[in-house]
């Protein structure tokens, strides 16, 4: 009976034990069929992950090139655009002055005017006063003035002015050029969109012929349609007068005559005229 029992207890030992045995098993197995499934859980997620990144930096590459491609456009844009250049067009001119007997002032615009009466052996001098229209310009009381008004206060302010002052660029008499009598010349290149001021003054003329009044020329100048011309043509006004007559003046030898010497010249005079 004790043989039993005892066979009894070894036989539900063996038997629990095997059975906790087999429920450890299969609490393992699950265990790692758990974690397995948990592994191919999350590798995926790092899959998602690498794409996620992949796709960032996708979207980072196309945030790039979009961030760059409105530069490159504005580049394109600005390279489309004309650009605000200086105007630096140099506009040549010859400038011919004729030296005329007139009473009249001639109103010609700078065109030519034919068969005026020209005066040879007359001395023009041509002085650059463009640094006086440029202090004048910097003046907020000179701007917005007709040209007239310009030119005579440019005049004004030459004349108190030495001549050792001012910039000479030309000089020379008057003489018959291609049939025009009276014609001095000299050429200028000056700025289109900048204004020079030149100051003329005839210094000298022949015998009764009166020196003309002083011309302050601006150009570039144009005509009416303002157009720049390529002649420009001046013609200061001078009168001719009269010689004057000689007058013979009697010289007193400061000797006075005697009595006898004024009867002799008496009886002279009454005898031998005759």
């Amino acid at each position: 009976m004790n043989k039993r029992k005892w066979l009894f207890v070894c036989v539900a030992a063996l038997f629990s034990t095997v059975a906790y045995s087999q429920l450890s098993f299969a609490d393992s197995s699950d265990s790692s069929t758990t974690q397995t499934i948990d592994n191919s859980i999350t590798a995926p997620s790092e899959t998602d992950s690498s794409e996620n990144t992949t796709e960032e930096t996708a979207d980072s590459n196309i945030s790039f090139t979009e961030s760059t491609n409105p530069t490159s456009e504005s580049s394109s844009e600005t390279s489309e655009k004309p650009q605000d250049v200086e105007d630096t067009q140099v506009i040549k001119q010859a400038i011919h002055i004729q030296k005329i007997i007139s009473s009249n002032q001639i109103n010609n615009q700078g065109s030519q005017v034919a068969q005026q009466e020209g005066i040879n052996g007359a001395k023009f001098i041509v002085y650059d006063i463009t640094n006086i229209l440029e202090e004048m310009s910097q003046d907020d009381n000179e701007k917005n003035q007709s040209v007239e008004i310009i030119e005579s206060k440019l005049k004004d302010r030459a004349k108190k002015l030495s001549y050792d002052q001012l910039k000479k660029v030309a000089e020379g008499e008057t003489k018959t050029i291609d049939d025009q009598e009276g014609v001095i010349e000299f050429s200028i290149e000056v700025p289109a969109n900048k204004k020079q001021a030149y100051y003329i003054v005839n210094e000298s003329s022949p015998e009764n012929i009166s020196n003309s009044e002083d011309i302050v020329l601006l150009t570039p100048v144009s005509n009416e349609k303002g157009e720049f011309l390529t002649d420009v043509w001046l013609y200061p006004k001078s009168e001719k007068s009269e010689p004057k007559e000689e007058i013979k003046k009697v010289v007193s030898t400061g000797v006075k005559k005697n009595f006898f010497e004024n009867c002799w010249e008496f009886f002279a005079q009454l005898f031998f005229d005759n």
